[in-house]
């Protein structure tokens, strides 16, 4: 055949083609925009997913577009799970039985019953209702008593105290919480939120100290459910931008760092309570949102330990008054009990108990514990089990279907040895942060869900989350966020080029990697290469009869990637917040060092990107699967061998392809 008939017959092949696939596309546009519903695509197949495939695979082809990787500028290293270091301070607790005669009362949905144990036992109680009155933020006093209650009793307030005295001369005295009705509250006006997401509620549940690596090692049960079952999405590169809760709280709920605020701190020169600063809780309030800020250590409270605190209750619910009054009570009980209830329980109860209570009204809580975690990580392996109920009982009993349920960490933990150590400053710098929205939301904003579930993976910081809750008044689209913005909604693509100086945070909190181009003819790059290539090679070995052994073509880049000097000269911070005063005087130095290594490889001209770990003490070098990336297309290169194993497409050039 002439050579310009077989041109005529190639051009004419993939004309063809071309029309046939995008007759194809429109169809399935026709019948997705007009909701045909009697096409059935096999299971796990999606119009989307069929789109992408018809284009991408034809155009692809013919060379319209290749695929190709842009560079992430902030590469986070990869932990190590069972880091031998860092296992070596965990340890699992048991749950926290208090073993002390059961109280005399509890409550119900907003109201007090007498335990029929205790009535049986002292042979009748009488009992006498106290409400707690808030006394500013260190204070409290006790309301004129209700003499002799009844059985049942509606509470009228959310803290109080309680005096029973049996028939047989015993005495009970105890604090109680419970959640109250309030008309005002259910009467509370709404605005429609048609520009938002319609008054979706937000309830945050937050730990201290728990870093993202601490919260796999010590949370798994609730992680297994919250992400296995429930399909929560958890961000795995989010940096924490200082020192301390604070730094975390500040930027996440009014959008500023501490230095951007109203002096506040405790005996500093005009230091004023915070209640005029931005919360963003305010804003949820003006909309018809009951609001909620709980933490159950009254010394060591975020907003109490070096500031002035609140002069009003910021918000509806703020259980502070009760713990003030529980905390000097709490040596005559076993450790870490009220009475026949643990501190843990009561705390995790009263977050369900708003929900029990006001289950129709809008809410943003943010519910935060500091005790059970901050001094010491494994006290929390005590709560695994009871956090996992919490969630399982909202979500199968129908409370988070309009809200969206958070789990988080605000930073690592800041004391103890391994906190010197690389592993240690890491971890300290990668809280925990994770997100349950109800099924409808996913529905409605399938490009929002694909930008939070991108964004993963990119650099996140707590003012991505308030930019993130602002959403919920006016929704700004999803799209690609600004670079040159230091706040940008998850909802929107976080550019692969943005950089812990785009997020305003300082060197030495940032934990991703320095950069810095190397030379091929590098020994360490060398080395690196060579790991990268016999274990690509090695995924083919058991079918080197039909997959040819790959060798290096061309190298493109090499790179090398190590912890910032900053970061590794760091040390510890001063008492206020690690703003003013930073110790640089660590002696600590790169342990390990990422080598991404680009290069094409014959025959086929495969083109790889592959991340080489090289561990300094051992020297070894080392490369997980899921650090290689194929970028550019294998198209027919791995025939002989998808119908055996589809795992190794993308490594395997069938010999059968190999020009003699």
């Amino acid at each position: 055949m002439a050579p310009n008939c077989i041109a005529k017959n190639f051009y004419n092949k993939y004309a063809l083609g071309i029309l046939m696939a995008w007759v194809l596309v429109f169809v399935l546009v026709y019948l997705q925009v007009n909701n045909v519903s009697w096409l059935i695509l096999p299971k796990g197949l999606q119009f989307r997913n069929v789109l992408n495939s018809v284009f991408e695979s034809n155009m692809t082809e013919i060379g319209i577009f290749s695929e190709s990787k842009a560079k992430q500028a902030c590469v986070h290293p990869t932990l190590d799970l069972k880091d031998s270091y860092m296992m070596k301070f965990y340890k699992k607790v048991s749950k926290t039985v208090c073993k002390f005669e059961k109280n005399w009362v509890y409550v119900k949905n907003g109201t007090l019953y007498f335990e029929p144990e205790a009535v049986k036992l002292h042979k009748n109680i009488s009992c006498n209702y106290s409400s707690i009155l808030r006394d500013g933020e260190t204070k409290i006093t006790l309301a004129k008593a209700v003499i002799n209650i009844s059985n049942p009793f509606n509470i009228t307030d959310d803290h109080f105290m309680v005096k029973c005295k049996g028939n047989d001369g015993k005495v009970y005295e105890n604090f109680h919480q419970g959640v109250a009705y309030r008309q005002e509250y259910v009467d509370r006006k709404q605005d429609p939120l048609k520009d938002g997401f319609e008054g979706m509620s937000i309830a945050i549940l937050g730990f201290d100290s728990m870093s993202r690596m601490s919260w796999l090692r010590r949370l798994p049960i609730t992680r297994k459910y919250f992400v296995e079952k429930l399909g929560a999405i958890e961000l795995e590169s989010h940096n924490v931008l200082g020192d301390g809760t604070t730094a975390v709280m500040f930027p996440m709920l009014t959008g500023k760092f501490e230095w951007e605020l109203p002096e506040c701190r405790v005996k500093f020169k005009g230091a004023k309570p915070m209640d005029n600063f931005p919360w963003i809780w305010h804003d949820f309030k003006k909309a018809g949102y009951l609001t909620s800020w709980s933490n159950s250590y009254p010394y060591g409270a975020p907003f109490n330990w070096r500031m002035l605190g609140f002069k009003d209750p910021p918000t509806d619910f703020y259980p502070r008054p009760f713990y003030l009054g529980v905390f000097p009570t709490i040596k005559k009980y076993p450790h870490f009990c009220v009475g026949s209830q643990s501190r843990q329980d009561i705390w995790l109860k009263w977050f369900t108990d708003i929900f029990h209570k006001y289950n129709n009204q809008r809410k943003f809580l943010l519910h935060f514990l500091t005790d059970m975690s901050h001094g010491d990580n494994n006290l929390l392996t005590a709560m695994d089990e009871p956090i996992q109920k919490l969630v399982q009982h909202l979500h199968d009993d129908g409370y988070l279907n309009n809200t969206l349920l958070i789990l988080m960490g605000d930073h690592g933990a800041r004391y103890g040895s391994f906190r010197y150590t690389i592993n240690g400053k890491l971890e300290e710098r990668l809280p925990y942060f994770s997100f349950l929205f109800p099924p409808w939301f996913l529905k409605k904003y399938p490009d929002a869900i694909r930008n939070l579930k991108t964004n993963t993976k990119r650099l996140t910081t707590p003012f991505d989350l308030h930019e993130t809750f602002k959403e919920f008044f006016k929704y700004t689209g999803a799209g690609k966020g600004d670079v040159n913005d230091r706040a940008i909604s998850l909802f929107k693509e976080i550019p692969l080029e943005r950089t812990c100086k785009h997020a305003d945070i300082a060197s030495h909190w940032c934990a991703c990697l320095d950069w810095q181009k190397i030379s091929v003819n590098d020994k360490n790059a060398k080395n690196a290469l060579q790991t990268a290539l016999a274990t690509i090679n090695g995924y083919t070995k058991n079918y080197r009869t039909d997959c040819a052994l790959l060798s290096v073509q061309n190298v493109s880049m090499v790179a090398k990637m190590e912890m910032g000097k900053d970061l590794l000269r760091f040390k510890k911070t001063d008492a206020n917040g690690g703003i003013y005063n930073i110790d640089f005087t660590s002696t600590n130095k790169n342990e390990r060092a990422l080598f991404q290594v680009t290069f094409s490889t014959s025959p086929g001209g495969g083109q790889f990107e592959v991340t080489v770990s090289h561990d300094y003490k051992t020297g070894k070098y080392s490369v997980s699967e899921k650090e290689i990336s194929r970028i550019n297309k294998y198209g027919d290169a791995p025939h002989c061998i998808l119908d055996r194993n589809r795992q190794i497409r993308q490594y395997c050039y069938c010999k059968d392809l190999i020009k003699t």
